[in-house]
């Protein structure tokens, strides 16, 4: 179905493979849009979204051929180009339910877009991060104001101008990755998080990762954001999900909506 991207459901969870290893996962505009395509089209069924690259890099930024090709373009194509990615960005990180990214080898550029875009991040504690456009005379303009959000201005001011690479470690410490283990640990972390997921509400999980993006837009405390968490809250408290969930606790069962996410 798809040229760049592998797409593998285990029980409840979707995992998505960038395939070009041969070119460390670079993204060229097929890609993207295969990407786009299918975050926009994921099942109601799937729980969780495993992101990650083939062979032994998650994702090296943009395809330097396909960015090559950008100076026999218009600026009005170029903009759609990067219009293009922006949206994919959007698909990602906007995604109704949890998206995972397990890095390994590195992510440059774009990949640190991806990054940024996803919800949990496992990285090998030996993987390279670098927000390195501007080595290529480029900027990272699509990606910025979603890698700032994560990693912070004062981050930003120092990488985005400078190319650094960094560590994993470094990546944790700034708030860009969550965990930076062993490569032999990748697999045990994983599962482990898969499991607080099978343990939790999918509705409420869903419902929790919109009122994220519901907060970030406005002030703490204002009277939009009470009045709108209040009913929020209170419209989850009655529901199905919620008053089965307190049952099974007080009754010390499972709840019924819980589900395997591993085989």
């Amino acid at each position: 179905m798809y040229q760049t991207i592998q797409i593998e459901d285990r029980e409840l969870v979707r995992h998505i493979v960038l395939n070009r290893p041969e070119f460390k996962n670079a993204m060229n505009e097929v890609m993207i849009q295969e990407l786009a395509d299918c975050f926009k089209k994921l099942p109601q069924t799937v729980r969780v979204v495993v992101l990650k690259g083939s062979g032994d890099f998650y994702c090296a930024g943009g395809d330097l051929n396909w960015m090559k090709s950008s100076v026999e373009k218009s600026v009005e194509e170029n903009r759609e180009d990067a219009l293009k990615l922006g949206k994919m960005l959007r698909f990602v990180n906007e995604c109704p339910i949890p998206v995972m990214s397990i890095v390994k080898g590195g992510a440059f550029g774009g990949g640190v877009g991806l990054v940024a875009a996803s919800d949990i991040v496992i990285a090998d504690e030996r993987a390279k991060f670098s927000l390195s456009e501007v080595k290529l005379g480029l900027i990272p303009a699509t990606i910025g104001p979603i890698v700032m959000r994560k990693i912070g201005i004062s981050q930003a001011r120092r990488l985005y101008l400078t190319g650094l690479r960094f560590t994993s470690q470094e990546a944790k410490a700034m708030g860009l990755v969550h965990e930076s283990v062993p490569a032999s640990s990748i697999l045990s972390v994983t599962n482990e998080y898969l499991r607080e997921f099978e343990s939790s509400g999918p509705e409420a999980v869903r419902t929790a990762k919109s009122l994220i993006f519901r907060l970030q837009s406005g002030s703490l405390w204002n009277e939009d954001i009470s009045e709108s968490t209040s009913e929020l809250l209170s419209k989850v408290r009655v529901g199905d999900e919620a008053q089965e969930g307190i049952s099974a606790f007080l009754e010390k069962r499972q709840a019924k909506w819980r589900h395997k996410l591993l085989p």
